[in-house]
């Protein structure tokens, strides 16, 4: 195994591309989330590629992806402090163990749409940004959303009573601590594995997007699909290097953070899309973008959310915090103040 070290002087001889010109233009180290990903291939890779026309020359940026220098995503925090890379960007549910704070952008059970989900990041930023200045000397650009977690079940599941004794693939800790509150056993598979294990009934059901099941052909292995967010979304940030943002001059900020702002509200814009467009192919509905199954959909009810909610207050919250506090002696004050009023959640 590599130290973490090594990795470091790996990203240090990949990343040093091209020593920065303040005075004129600027040349960006970025490193990008998981290249399988429809973000990362329809919107992401394209802005950096084409970030020299869009700013009129003022940036160029010279972009990899996470998976493309084999590396973990609990390692691109880590990346960023290193000095390897100007701009990271990464699924906070990688980097919990480290940036708690951050978790509390994407509590299971807070939002189960996107508009919710959306109020609440906004209300939630200014905690996100002032923890990853004092922490991680880093500088928030953008933060949006993967398409929500949703259950693929075996056999006919109308409502989540029905998890109770079954074999759940999760999606992330919290995801797991959720659905063993509902009487299921959580199961930690990768992604690519649960195909297989749900045709050999190692698992009965299993947590992911509507867009991932379905690329990956879940539909065929699977009957029931529930809608009720049993993970969070799987929110994404972009981070800067505090000392790469200040280096630049303010109309460069301003340039840079307005170019991402649009590239912000694309995401967002894809995420509801994908996640629409991930149900109507799963259950054989028009439009699709994807490939057209068979299964039936069970709409999320109130009596279920309100049941995701009550383990949110009860389990999730509490099991959070005690992490969280750790990090940072305000944590609990200052999501309940934030994203916790925005929905609706009392202290």
């Amino acid at each position: 195994m590599r130290t973490l070290g090594k990795t470091f002087m790996t990203l240090a001889c990949l990343a040093v591309f091209a020593t920065t010109s303040w005075a004129a233009d600027v040349n960006i180290r970025v490193l990008g989330w998981y290249g399988n990903q429809p973000q990362s291939q329809v919107l992401e890779r394209p802005f950096w590629e084409n970030i020299e026309k869009s700013t009129q020359g003022q940036f160029k940026a010279n972009f990899r992806t996470i998976d493309e220098l084999g590396l973990k995503g609990f390692e691109s925090l880590r990346t960023l402090q290193s000095g390897a890379f100007d701009i990271v960007s990464f699924q906070i549910t990688f980097v919990g163990g480290e940036a708690p704070v951050l978790m509390g952008a994407d509590l299971p059970g807070a939002a189960f749409n996107f508009d919710d989900l959306q109020r609440n990041l906004d209300a939630y930023r200014p905690v996100m940004e002032r923890d990853l200045d004092s922490r991680f000397n880093a500088k928030l650009l953008t933060a949006w959303s993967f398409p929500f977690q949703i259950l693929y079940c075996k056999g006919q599941v109308k409502s989540l009573d029905e998890l109770r004794g079954k074999k759940v693939r999760v999606s992330g800790a919290l995801s797991a601590k959720l659905i063993e509150s509902l009487g299921g056993a959580s199961v930690t598979l990768a992604g690519p594995e649960v195909y297989q294990a749900m045709m050999q009934g190692v698992v009965d059901c299993a947590v992911t997007g509507s867009q991932y099941g379905n690329s990956n052909d879940w539909f065929e292995v699977s009957d029931s699909l529930l809608t009720t967010p049993v993970g969070g979304a799987g929110v994404v940030l972009h981070v800067a290097r505090k000392a790469f943002w200040e280096k630049l001059t303010p109309e460069q900020q301003a340039t840079l953070s307005g170019a991402l702002k649009k590239l912000e509200d694309d995401l967002w814009a894809m995420g509801r899309e994908g996640h629409d467009d991930g149900i109507n192919c799963n259950i054989g509905r028009t439009p699709c973008d994807g490939k057209p199954g068979k299964m039936t959909l069970v709409e999320s009810t109130p009596a279920d959310r309100e049941k995701v909610n009550g383990v949110l207050k009860d389990v999730l919250i509490p099991l959070w915090l005690e992490d969280c506090t750790a990090a940072s002696g305000t944590c609990g004050d200052d999501w309940f103040k934030t994203a916790g009023a925005a929905a609706g959640i009392q202290q």
